[in-house]
């Protein structure tokens, strides 16, 4: 399997990068009804993305952003909680391999969205101890443009 920046497509980030860029801090639910629910997949592949450029360039506003795009991709599509945690895992990692707290940044980004489940599932998520990129199904490589990740299967 390839790794994230390889096999995850960037094409549609820009999509990502202007539903972020109008995005209101915190975010309100008429800006989630404003969404086209097709942006999803965009949003989702760009958190994807954002995490492993977050470990690269030693940055966690690129890694809060990365929990931004996940969290509105999870709004827009009710993926199971359990698929959403798989997702969720290489933020969680990532936070940890910059000497961030994941607690801390994964509810810094919760505190933006209005409560609810994706709320709740960042703030729930980031403050476990259990998070291994084995246990969700993921492992760190080493690739010539720097560290990555990908699926085990």
């Amino acid at each position: 399997m390839k790794p994230n920046l390889e096999r995850v497509s960037g094409s549609r980030d820009w999509v990502a990068q202007a539903i972020l860029a109008r995005a209101p801090w915190p975010v309100d639910q008429s800006f989630l009804d404003s969404l086209d629910p097709s942006a999803s997949l965009a949003l989702g592949r760009y958190g994807v993305r954002l995490a492993t450029l977050a470990l690269r360039e030693n940055s966690t506003a690129l890694l809060r952003r990365s929990l931004l795009a996940t969290g509105l991709a999870r709004c827009l599509q009710h993926d199971d909680d359990r698929d959403v945690m798989v997702g969720l895992t290489l933020p969680w990692v990532v936070a940890r391999q910059l000497g961030a707290s994941s607690a801390r940044v994964f509810a810094t980004v919760a505190d933006g969205f209005p409560d609810g489940p994706i709320s709740r599932l960042l703030k729930d998520f980031g403050a476990r101890e259990d998070i291994t990129l084995a246990a969700f199904g993921w492992e760190a490589v080493t690739t010539a443009d720097g560290p990555d990740f990908r699926p085990l299967c």
